[in-house]
């Protein structure tokens, strides 16, 4: 039997490549876990949406896991969308403004997904596009989406702090984590508004988020994702009921 330092010894040689392949599945099987817990698989979906795709790291991974499904990504960034069409042709990537509407029909979808997009939204643009998310969810369907909870502060509180200089958190953490209900966003650019660093508490999410995007809240899943320097993040399932 192999030692483990034998082991230890090859996982530090891996490339960069194969580590940063492993942070990304890490992260998908996640999203896998809480799918688990209530019945349901990435392999199991017809028609999934990558919400703020980015450059397909998580997207490229759907057409080997999801081999059924019709995958689609959209982002703000024309440059990314371009990329994801030249690497996966077998898929359909669209460019969406800052604001609502998608150019995806109504019930399009019967999973949609995003990974550190909430974490970026104002107020207002979040709940817009809870509501156009909400729209393009096919009935029975279901949406994960992460975000930046109170946890997150705590995480970041103790490992790294600099990141709640950037997110503008006061000093006293145990002051701020026991607000209730709060949204609290700091703008990056004031060119554009629409974006910056967002800490929504738990409680907020639970009440509010089924009423802005006309879904039932099946889980939140606190913590779920680690992603050090940047604390943690939390999983929020959703889903639309069936007809």
């Amino acid at each position: 039997m192999r030692s483990f330092r034998t082991l230890l010894g090859r996982r530090r040689r891996l490339p960069a490549a194969e580590l940063e392949k492993r942070y990304n599945l890490n992260q998908l099987q996640k999203f896998e876990a809480v799918l688990t817990r209530h019945g349901r698989s990435l392999r199991g979906f017809s028609s999934i949406l990558d919400f703020g795709c980015d450059h397909g790291r998580l997207t490229q991974y759907l057409f080997s896991l999801a081999p059924r499904a019709r995958v689609c990504g959209c982002d703000i960034l024309g440059d990314a969308v371009a990329e994801c069409r030249r690497r996966f042709p077998q898929g359909r990537f669209v460019k969406n403004d800052p604001e609502p509407p998608l150019s995806f029909s109504d019930g399009e979808f019967d999973l949609i997904f995003s990974y550190s997009v909430f974490t970026h939204l104002s107020e207002a643009n979040h709940a817009s596009w809870l509501k156009e998310l909400g729209r393009t969810l096919r009935p029975g369907g279901v949406m994960l989406h992460t975000a930046h909870s109170y946890e997150f502060v705590r995480r970041a509180a103790t490992f790294s702090p600099e990141w709640l200089e950037v997110c503008n958190v006061p000093g006293d953490v145990d002051a701020f984590v026991r607000l209730p209900h709060r949204y609290h966003y700091v703008v990056d650019n004031p060119a554009t508004p629409e974006y910056g660093q967002t800490i929504i508490s738990k409680e907020y999410v639970i009440t509010r988020w089924p009423h802005y995007s006309g879904l039932t809240l099946i889980e939140y899943a606190e913590g779920a994702i680690e992603a050090y320097p940047a604390g943690c993040q939390d999983i929020v399932m959703l889903a639309k009921e069936a007809p």
